[in-house]
């Protein structure tokens, strides 16, 4: 029952979640620059090698009572304690163990098994349900709402859990700046963040500026921090900065305070990160047994998916998440292998190719962020367009997915009730993308060369991350294709935090290929962060935030302030049939501008030994890790197979 960390963040492909496909339905308030395909059903394959994850759903969470006291009952088989469940991740370490600080999917997904939100999204059916709450209402207004903690909630200090805890969290460290500036992005309602105050020592009332459709959605999406360890650090001389950095990557594991299943244990840079059971956890089992069953959870870090495939295959790994290109391999080898392989099928993140739209002028450099002639070429939707109609998805999936993929041309997965299934996929066309170039004055030299207007020979830089991730290889599959219209692309795979530098504060690169983590599919608001104007994530164009903390937009484009008024609207509108309506819109104008232009994902597929029981993964799981129901998680030991039950020693 794990908290999802409904955030879209750039990904470093730890955790890297795919996307799916779409395609036509025009823009009414836009021009269509684009040709399609009708029998292109979205990439869909008729017979996907394995059955996408469908569990049966085990029913909801009970309230029970054991010797005076009121806890959350698992919802599946009981199991055994004890034993060590290890987990690998592709790339890079976490950056911070600060659940508020931190940016990346690594962090976030180590974080949220230490630190519980009000409410939760239940994996089987995306119902969102209280965690740490144990009520939730609404007032007549539609602007006040009111979360009641469950009796007895403590810190893994054994501190009790309280409204001012909740209250701190909200007003101070998301509203007030102090966290993430996405927490802020998708708790704010046109700006402004809700005011949370303490009615009683287990009650607290939301006001928001509006009506706020995602609210409750929202409740899941925002840990709750320990006021009485994270105070005195704000509060401290220099406290912004020092918050950024505590519980940082040199943390003192002693020094954490948590309120989930499990705590640091160890933190071995570029090995390995233990975690350890948190005994303070308001959950049991059937049998009344504090939960988690696991004694310890580790997350090893391996440099690349080869070496990931080998660990695997050599048991060093229990759980891990598989390539696409080697599934069959695995699929040969389950049963001397005694494990299993689970189909979570479609992504709901997305893999993108994107050109540097930024047209401003870098204040302290007082030279353009781009040069002038290729942001003339990357704002022009024609020339946008023309790399949409002329890369072959297909062969993307088939090339390096081995077929067990999809082709991807919107933002929205088909899991969710949002997704606009009017649109329709691309066909690679030359001929008619060069008809979309010549419209802007594009055209071939003698040499072959695609120049401009003006003379100007079309060459750009393109980058993308390096190390471990498919992002190269698409990357090199994209450049031969944009070679059939004469342009010359540069490849440069980059370090991850060099990367970000440049996209975020530098603005210093053409064009890239990159990859963002998956939202909750359930509610489109939590993509504000990306596709407002002003989003901390408007990677695209990115813009700089003031001295406040506050990004100003003066220069969006007309698309951009419809879209921008789309997120308002869509949050501030309560009936589901009027969002569907505005979603629709959103996506058909990202489908027509192609601010980004979709490439294509893989199949989710983990792996997981078949001594691992009650693991139970779904589509939506993708969220976290794949580790859902954590807390009910067990490893069967060669003593209970010989008894043929769990242990109930401990």
């Amino acid at each position: 029952m794990r908290t999802a960390r409904n955030l879209f963040l750039l990904t470093i492909l730890a955790a890297l979640v795919f996307l799916v496909t779409a395609t036509p339905f025009l823009s009414a308030c836009t021009n269509s620059a684009s040709k399609t395909t009708p029998d292109n059903k979205s990439g869909q394959k008729k017979k996907p090698a394995l059955p996408v994850a469908n569990p049966e759903y085990p029913g909801d969470y009970k309230v029970v009572e054991f010797d005076g006291k009121k806890y959350l009952q698992g919802r599946f088989p009981q199991g055994e304690f004890g034993g060590r469940l290890v987990r690998s991740l592709v790339g890079s370490d976490p950056k911070t163990f600060n659940a508020w600080a931190a940016s990346d999917t690594t962090s976030t997904g180590i974080a949220g098994l230490m630190f519980a939100s009000l409410m939760v999204t239940d994996m089987y059916n995306g119902e969102v349900k209280p965690y740490l709450a144990e009520a939730f209402s609404v007032d007549e207004d539609g602007v006040t709402y009111t979360t009641t903690l469950r009796e007895g909630l403590t810190w893994s200090d054994g501190k009790p859990i309280t409204s001012a805890d909740v209250e701190f969290t909200w007003n101070t460290i998301v509203a007030g700046g102090y966290g993430n500036s996405s927490l802020r992005d998708v708790t704010a309602v046109d700006g402004v963040s809700p005011r949370v105050t303490s009615v009683d020592e287990r009650t607290n009332k939301y006001v928001t500026a509006k009506k706020f459709a995602p609210f409750m959605r929202v409740l899941g999406a925002i840990p709750i921090a320990p006021k009485h360890v994270v105070e005195p650090i704000i509060n401290s001389k220099d406290g912004r900065k020092r918050f950024q950095g505590f519980w940082g990557a040199t943390i003192d594991p002693n020094t954490l305070v948590v309120s989930g299943p499990f705590i640091l244990e160890r933190f071995i840079p570029s090995q390995r990160v233990e975690l350890k059971r948190d005994d303070s956890l308001f959950m049991v089992d059937t049998r009344g047994k504090k939960l988690p069953y696991l004694d310890k959870l580790v997350f090893v870090f391996v440099p690349d998916v080869q070496a990931n495939l080998l660990k695997f295959k050599g048991k060093e790994i229990d759980i891990t998440q598989v390539r696409s290109r080697d599934t069959f391999e695995l699929m040969k080898e389950r049963e001397s292998g005694n494990f299993s392989l689970h189909n979570l099928g479609q992504s709901l993140g997305s893999v993108f190719l994107m050109f540097n739209m930024n047209k401003r002028i870098d204040p302290k450099t007082k030279k353009p962020y781009v040069d002038p002639v290729k942001s003339a070429w990357f704002n022009d939707v024609n020339f946008r367009q023309a790399v949409n109609h002329i890369l072959n998805r297909d062969a993307m999936v088939a090339n390096y997915f081995k077929g067990l993929g999809y082709p991807a041309f919107t933002t929205i997965s088909p899991v969710s009730p949002f997704f606009n299934n009017q649109l329709k996929g691309f066909e690679p066309d030359v001929d008619y993308a060069m008809e979309l170039l010549k419209k802007s004055g594009f055209k071939k030299d003698k040499l072959g060369r695609l120049v401009d207007k003006e003379g100007h020979a079309v060459e750009f830089d393109l980058v993308t991350m390096a190390g471990g991730t498919f992002l190269p290889t698409i990357g090199n599959m994209a450049i031969e294709d944009m070679k059939k219209l004469g342009m010359k692309v540069n490849f440069q795979e980059l370090n991850f935090n060099i990367l970000m530098d440049k996209v975020h504060t530098s603005c210093d690169w053409d064009a890239g290929i990159y990859a963002l983590s998956g939202g909750d599919p359930f509610e489109p608001n939590d993509g504000a962060n990306v596709y407002r104007s002003n989003g901390r994530l408007h990677l695209f164009d990115q813009r700089q935030p003031d001295a406040n903390g506050a990004i100003v937009v003066e220069d969006a484009r007309e698309w951009e302030k419809r879209i921008d008024s789309i997120f308002s609207e869509g949050a501030t509108t309560l009936d589901k049939n009027k969002r569907k309506e505005l979603y629709d819109e959103f996506q058909s104008i990202l489908y027509e501008q192609a601010p980004f232009v979709y490439l294509c994902d893989a199949m989710n597929i983990i792996g997981a030994r078949n001594t691992i029981k009650n693991y139970q993964p779904t589509q939506l799981s993708q969220l976290v890790l794949g580790l859902h129901n954590i807390e009910e998680v067990w490893i069967e030991s060669s003593k209970a197979k010989s008894k043929g039950k769990p242990d109930e020693n401990k």
